[in-house]
């Protein structure tokens, strides 16, 4: 008999796609353990599920416990019998409210640590604490290959879970950063270069490195830079994302600030100049992008419409992924109208 050639599939889940999974095991309380890189949302996807659907978020982080923390401290009962007084970073027993319980960076807890969790994980108690009906329990870390410290999951403990594993996303990622604040800057940076948004190499001896987070940070310091001098800037996204990345979303901010002001485009937009440069181009959108709204809107589609289709769309999409009722403008839906055609 001949055996058929095993088949090959990525099985690693989008940010959205987690969070979809994410709902389903919590309202099964179905524990599962959320593998990935570090950085890269694991457990914002986390406290994200926790708020839509309405759980109270609770984070436990494995490293800084002991065994002993999580059957709690023992003190004599009135007939001198030895009881123990749960911690309170688990929710009580008698509550009928909904808890998310995220055991955060189980892999690198100790090994005497995740053995404590195995009662808790699959029985629901750890001794003589019984977690409420309405709790659900998670678990995220870092994989063996990321350099972190991680202690090998005991078999046991491990097939106590649904195991999943994140991978980064650069258009779940850009929605996220509209929908949260992150600077178009930063936005369009990554709509240029979405390879940048995660580059990870565990043989690197750089501190430094792109992820969804240290972008986040980027983020910040663009938001609050006041008037820092360039040297001094490029030296904080060195800290913040790693070198390489760092010395190309300088340059990009180079071109960004010296931009001509989009108001030439939304003053005459069927006959404003495109760049010519893709960078240059980018940061234009990004500036329209951030003065995108109602009143506006028709200009920036009209503009949009000019454009190389995937950047015109691009332009259009950061608008109404920031505002989403302008999803609902006569602009928006001439134009997704004539996307059909």
């Amino acid at each position: 008999m001949t055996l058929p050639e095993t088949i090959s599939a990525d099985y690693t889940l989008r940010p959205s796609e987690l969070a979809e999974v994410l709902t389903v095991l919590v309202e099964a309380r179905q524990p599962c353990m959320v593998w990935g890189g570090p950085g890269c949302g694991k457990s914002q996807v986390s406290n994200q599920t926790a708020d839509a659907l309405g759980y109270q978020y609770m984070d436990v982080r494995g490293p800084l416990l002991d065994p002993v923390d999580l059957r709690g401290i023992p003190w004599r009962d009135e007939f001198g019998r030895t009881r123990w007084a749960p911690p309170a970073f688990l929710p009580p027993t008698d509550s009928t409210e909904p808890f998310l319980i995220n055991l955060e960076e189980l892999p690198s807890s100790v090994p005497m640590v995740q053995v404590a969790l195995f009662q808790l994980c699959l029985e629901r108690r750890i001794g003589e604490y019984e977690l409420p009906p309405g709790a659900a329990i998670i678990a995220c870390g870092n994989r063996e290959q990321d350099r972190s410290i991680v202690h090998r999951m005991p078999a046991p403990l491990a097939n106590r879970f649904v195991h999943l594993e994140i991978r980064v996303d650069a258009r779940d990622w850009l929605a996220w950063g509209a929908a949260n604040g992150i600077a178009p800057e930063v936005l369009f940076f990554i709509e240029l270069e979405p390879e940048l948004l995660s580059q990870f190499d565990a043989r690197s001896k750089e501190h430094a490195f792109p992820s969804p987070r240290s972008w986040q940070f980027a983020s910040n310091i663009v938001k609050n830079r006041n008037g820092l001098d360039a040297g001094v800037e490029r030296a904080l996204f060195r800290g913040t994302v790693g070198e390489a990345a760092a010395a190309e979303f300088t340059a990009f901010l180079k071109v960004w600030r010296e931009l001509p002001h989009p108001r030439a485009v939304l003053d005459d937009p069927g006959n404003a100049d495109i760049p010519d440069n893709a960078s240059t181009l980018m940061a234009l959108c990004g500036s329209l992008y951030r003065m995108a709204s109602d009143v506006n809107l028709d200009a920036i589609v009209t503009y949009a419409t000019r454009l190389r289709r995937e950047v015109g769309e691009s332009l259009v999409g950061a608008c109404v992924r920031r505002e989403p009722a302008l999803q609902r403008s006569p602009a928006f839906i001439r134009w997704a109208a004539a996307k059909t055609q």
